[in-house]
């Protein structure tokens, strides 16, 4: 017989143990969630009376001014010599693996004005290309209750209108003495305008004491740290920057460690700073932090900029590189290598944009071998442009400027060039005269305009028409005086001399139509153009327009002479043309545009060709290939007929639907949406549809066109933005 004695007390102990287990394992979740909802409150709390002070500009400073001394350091582990090639990459010696660099400036900020940042002295090992030396001025910014902040404008998580982007939490684990606490925020999408994560420490008073973000661009990955002044409105700035950089970009592989530090002498409330000279005039009315004054002992002049003396790794490679003076050439140094110091020197001056300076002005140009600009479209196909600045500026201003420029249009099997020649003897009225000469987009004569308006619009088949295509070359003088600010007038004459191309005009005389195979045009040319309420502000003696809120007003008249140098034809073209870029808030865009014209009083041969709706065959600036264009628009249809009216219309965004459906896809930089439309003859309407989305390499977009309400097609388009200067 088994005898079982069970001590009741014991059982219980186990019971109640068991249930404290179990109750734990069922209730920290929920706790750890009300503590986690908590945290998020108490930071929303915090960031709605930090985004009140910021409103009523409680941290508002209207002038800073004194010195940046900035240190960095740059290890390469890895590098791709084919991006030498493309101007503005990082670039580097062959033999280069790190390299150190002090760099001194003079900075001004303002509130309401434009910064003056200049650089006072410099001491670098790096002797070739431009590296990373000026990049990290991108990050070098004391103020940061901007709405954008940083150079690349990403969307700062303190002002108010970009909390929706964020999501802020209390960082429960941080202790501090004074009171302070720590927010902690991260995106709410995996966008390239958004901050990926950080933190904000806070003071009892709400006032910011240090800000770390961390955010990427399309080559590098990067991590930031600010910390604000102690002293009176120095608490406003950020006083010191500790960066630390990796760029992993299509094998260059390096990584950047920069901390900068303000030396600020004066800082100055909104009320006493300097007041702009006017409305419009962004600058102030000395713009001078101090007199030029050349640094004899640069390496004495940085040594009591810093705050901490060189490293012993630091000043090895001073000495290394010889900044400490010159170095004894070492034994094992050939003839070989000093070949391929040679070739690479070279090669770096081809790559690179160059300047001479005098006592009367300076020269720049950019690279010998220029960045390619490719795009593809459904109706144009592939077109491929290059481009080359030479500008030559003279001590009080003027500024003369040539800018060659080539492309081909596969498709067309076209080539255009461009040779564009401006000087700006006026630089505060912005007085130019300007050359432009160049071969331009190919038309027809109104021989065939007149065809084209007699067939029936549901019939018309470009295909199967011989219309005599004219190569065209152009010569364009102009003078272009701003008389107000904002206003200009431009007068000019425009001569054009257009060839028949090919053995088209057999066939067509075959069919009754003659046709030359040469006609010149001579057509004095005038330009309004009156932007209203422009912004703008004076760099030396030049005045610099940088926009205005209102719309764009433009009035182009050209009048065709016959029998002046050959001339034939008579004509007078106008048209008028409106654009708006209206700023909905940082982040959205919408830009309008309509438009006008046509011919009247017409006589003899002359040959459609319009100033505003046209496609551009070398565009400028990428401004001409996405906004206030047809993108699936046919050549022919430019040509067609004697009067047009025309709207655009796009909205970007970097979160409009995309991105919300795929939160995570982090290279989205814009959305874009297009609605188009062209009135002319046979066309009514002619309308385009699109969506684009811009990448920081290529932009897509796709378009569903119309013809008189009725399906035509559907197309894309692919600008190559890599390689732009």
């Amino acid at each position: 017989m088994l005898l079982v004695v069970v001590d009741m007390s014991s059982v219980k102990r186990i019971a109640i143990g068991w249930l404290s287990v179990l109750v734990a394992l069922l209730c920290t979740p929920a706790l750890l969630a009300a503590e986690a909802a908590e945290a998020v409150s108490r930071a929303d709390s915090l960031m709605a009376v930090l985004a009140e002070r910021i409103a009523n500009n409680d941290f508002a400073v209207g002038e800073a001014s004194g010195t940046l001394y900035v240190k960095q350091r740059v290890d390469i582990e890895k590098r791709n010599i084919g991006l030498n090639l493309i101007p503005g990459m990082a670039r580097f010696d062959h033999d280069e693996s790190r390299f150190l660099s002090e760099l001194c400036y003079d900075v001004r900020f303002f509130k309401y004005a434009m910064p003056v940042i200049k650089r006072r002295a410099s001491v670098t090992t790096h002797r070739h290309g431009s590296g990373e030396i000026e990049r990290v001025l991108l990050f070098m910014n004391p103020k940061l209750f901007a709405e954008k902040i940083l150079e690349e404008g990403y969307l700062s998580p303190l002002q108010p209108k970009n909390m929706n982007y964020y999501r802020y939490s209390i960082d429960s684990l941080y202790s501090d003495t004074a009171g302070c606490v720590k927010v902690t925020f991260v995106h709410r999408f995996d966008n390239i305008k958004l901050l990926e994560r950080g933190w904000l420490l806070l003071a009892p008073d709400c006032s910011v004491r240090a800000f770390s973000a961390d955010g990427w661009d399309e080559q590098c990955s990067f991590s930031v740290l600010y910390t604000m002044g102690c002293d009176s409105l120095q608490r406003n700035l950020a006083t010191e920057v500790s960066l630390s950089v990796d760029y992993n970009f299509a094998g260059n592989k390096f990584k950047v460690d920069a901390d900068g530090r303000f030396f600020f002498d004066a800082v100055l409330p909104v009320t006493d700073a300097h007041k702009r000279i006017s409305k419009y005039n962004i600058a102030v009315a000395s713009s001078e932090s101090r007199p030029d004054e050349k640094v004899v002992d640069r390496l004495g002049y940085v040594a009591t900029m810093r705050k901490h003396p060189l490293s012993l790794a630091d000043s090895l490679l001073y000495y290394e590189k010889g900044v400490f003076g010159a170095l004894p050439k070492a034994e094992n140094d050939s003839a070989g290598n000093d070949a391929v110091d040679w070739l690479w020197d070279v090669g770096d001056r081809m790559i690179s944009s160059h300047s001479l300076e005098w006592s009367g002005g300076k020269v720049r140009m950019s690279p010998l071998v220029n960045p390619s600009y490719l795009s593809y479209s459904t109706g144009r196909g592939v077109s491929y442009k290059i481009a080359l600045n030479l500008t030559s500026v003279a001590k009080r201003g003027e500024e003369f400027s040539l800018r060659p420029m080539a492309g081909y249009n596969f498709k067309q099997g076209a080539f255009y060039w461009d040779v564009d020649g401006r000087y700006l003897y006026s630089p505060r009225r912005l007085g130019v005269v300007s050359i432009d000469v160049g071969s331009g987009n190919r038309t027809y004569s109104s021989e065939a305009l007149e065809r084209i308006e007699k067939i029936a619009a549901d019939s018309l088949n470009f295909d199967d028409l011989d219309l005599g295509y004219f190569r065209n070359f152009y010569v364009n003088v102009s003078h272009s005086h701003e008389i107000a600010n904002g206003f200009e007038l431009l007068v000019g004459a425009n001569y054009h001399r257009r060839t028949l191309i090919g053995s088209g005009n057999d066939r067509l005389e075959a069919s009754g139509v003659h046709l030359k195979k040469v006609y010149t045009q001579l057509a004095p040319h005038i330009r309004i153009t009156w932007h209203p309420g422009m912004y703008y502000y004076i760099k030396g003696t030049r005045k610099v327009n940088i926009g205005s809120r209102l719309p764009r007003f433009s009035l182009d008249v050209e009048q065709g002479v016959h029998g002046v140098l050959g001339s034939t034809g008579t004509y007078t073209r106008a048209e008028l043309d409106v654009q708006y870029n209206f700023k909905i808030n940082e982040s959205d865009a919408l830009f309008l545009r309509a438009g006008g014209g046509g011919f009247f009083y017409t006589k003899n041969t002359y040959f459609v060709d319009y100033a505003f709706l046209r496609h551009n065959s070398l565009p400028v600036d990428r401004s001409d290939e996405l906004d206030g264009v047809f993108q699936l628009l046919d050549s022919e249809w430019y040509n067609a007929a004697n009067k047009y009216f025309r709207t655009n219309v796009t909205y970007q965004s970097p979160f409009f639907v995309l991105q919300r459906i795929l939160p995570r896809v982090n290279f989205i930089k814009n959305e874009r949406v297009y609605l188009n439309t062209l009135f002319i003859s046979h066309l009514t309407p002619y309308s385009e549809i699109g969506y684009g989305v811009g990448t920081p390499y290529i932009d897509l977009g796709l378009f569903v066109c119309g013809k008189n309400h009725q399906f035509h097609k559907i197309g894309f388009r692919i600008n190559v933005s890599l390689f732009r200067d």
